[in-house]
């Protein structure tokens, strides 16, 4: 539904919840009367989750129409304007230009509800911001390069003037950062240097070019940003330390909602890392319940939240991937792992190879809509570097959190990670190498 709101006009959305709102009033006056229908229950949750954020996408839909910037007389104009930075910068691919989200504080002077908006523009004075900044530039304004709730497209050549620091938590992560990748450059080679901050924290500003491409011929990509399965293997690491140590649910619960905060604050509380946070924990709590009848309607109710606070995320691929790989650790999995050790297949291995499939599967259809490709190595490839995983996620964001505080010890255990990192670029370079390694559809 919100998918349908975001790329459609407003006209079909507003159909399609007037049309949700008939249904669920319906099915309150068939239950208010008596009926027994055992389905209407069913059809009034799905009615009214439909017309619930229906109704909400169309408000959102109208305060965008309403905006400034989306008035056709400022289409190709050039503006001066407020903005705050929602999420880190990304490098253009091959050029000197830079991505960056932000969201519209003002224009021409006057405040404006907020409104998200793209930058382009140079990376001199901007490839270096930080989200929760806020600063003043003059931007040619356009149409939103795509359907994704944002009300322009900001093109701006000259770098920004009056930024203002970001909150403290945001520097603070800022610093880890910095400390994090200097910490790598002195422990470790390349182009493992640059690659552990990116599995760790997120960063790939680092890393070489030609491991970004093994990694994404190779179905790797996925493990150089912030994921659900970054959060997922710490809170386990925690958890067992936690339950070996005697604690009881109640504080385990605690310790690990504390950890997941932590976690959010070090790599930096952008929408893609509490996405990744609130997917993690629904994959943890799938695999500790391994009870598909619980974990389900957490990952629901998980993207009912996630969707009314970030409507967009409705057409964000990262979004469809995380619930698409969640979904298939819930369904598909445990069935796969039973028929595994049927036949004999170590409970390990089963696992393993269970949740290296299931992911490859579910998520298949998504990246051949967005990348037109298919990677016929990317099960093998995922599979071969399972075990070196853990490590680098557990030890890499140990080290993290104790560069500022213990550098020394947080470059040996950068250190001890590198044997896995090295295993991970050999995948990835030999596996991507192959003939035929990918077919491009498109």
């Amino acid at each position: 539904m919100t998918a349908v709101g975001i790329v459609g006009p407003l006209g079909i959305t507003v159909a399609a919840s007037i049309s949700a709102s008939v249904v669920a009033l319906a099915a309150i006056v068939w239950t208010a009367h008596g009926s027994r229908l055992l389905v209407l229950p069913v059809v009034l949750g799905v009615a009214g989750t439909m017309a619930g954020f229906g109704w909400a996408l169309v408000v959102r839909q109208h305060q965008l129409a309403e905006h400034p910037l989306a008035a056709e007389s400022m289409r190709g104009s050039k503006t001066t304007m407020t903005l705050r930075v929602s999420d880190d910068p990304r490098i253009v691919a091959g050029t000197d230009r830079v991505v960056l989200a932000v969201d519209v504080v003002s224009v021409r002077g006057r405040d404006v509800a907020d409104a998200a908006a793209t930058v382009l523009g140079p990376m001199d004075g901007w490839s270096g911001l930080v989200p929760g900044q806020t600063l003043s530039t003059v931007a040619k304004v356009s149409a939103p390069r795509r359907a994704d709730l944002t009300v322009a497209t900001l093109t701006v050549s000259t770098p920004p003037s009056r930024v203002r620091a970001p909150p403290w938590y945001q520097r603070a992560g800022a610093q880890v950062r910095t400390r994090f990748q200097e910490t790598a450059s002195r422990a470790l080679g390349t182009p493992e240097s640059g690659l552990v901050p990116g599995m760790v924290l997120g960063d790939i500003s680092t890393l070489d070019e030609d491991v970004k491409t093994a990694f994404r011929t190779c179905g790797l990509s996925h493990l150089t940003a912030v994921s659900g399965a970054n959060f997922a293997i710490i809170i386990g690491a925690l958890l067992l330390a936690v339950r070996a140590a005697g604690a009881g649910p109640r504080l385990s619960v605690v310790v690990i909602a504390c950890a997941i905060v932590v976690f959010v604050l070090l790599v930096r509380p952008s929408p893609s890392v509490v996405r990744a946070a609130v997917m993690g924990a629904v994959g943890l709590l799938a695999l500790l319940v391994r009870r598909r009848a619980q974990a389900m309607p957490a990952l629901c109710t998980a993207i009912v939240v996630l969707l009314l606070i970030w409507p967009a995320f409705a057409v964000h691929p990262g979004f469809m991937l995380s619930v698409a790989a969640t979904a298939g650790l819930i369904v598909m999995a445990p069935p796969i792992v039973d028929r595994l050790r049927r036949h004999r297949v170590p409970g390990g291995l089963a696992e393993v190879l269970a949740v290296a499939v299931a992911a490859q599967v579910v998520t298949l259809p998504i990246v051949v809509m967005i990348s037109g490709q298919i990677s016929l190595v990317a099960i093998v490839a995922n599979i071969a570097v399972t075990l070196a995983v853990p490590p680098i996620t557990v030890l890499g964001t140990a080290a993290a959190a104790l560069v500022v505080l213990c550098p020394p010890l947080a470059t040996l255990l950068v250190r001890f990670v590198g044997p896995a990192l090295w295993w991970m670029v050999v995948v990835a370079e030999q596996l991507s190498s192959l003939p035929m390694a990918t077919i491009t559809l498109w």
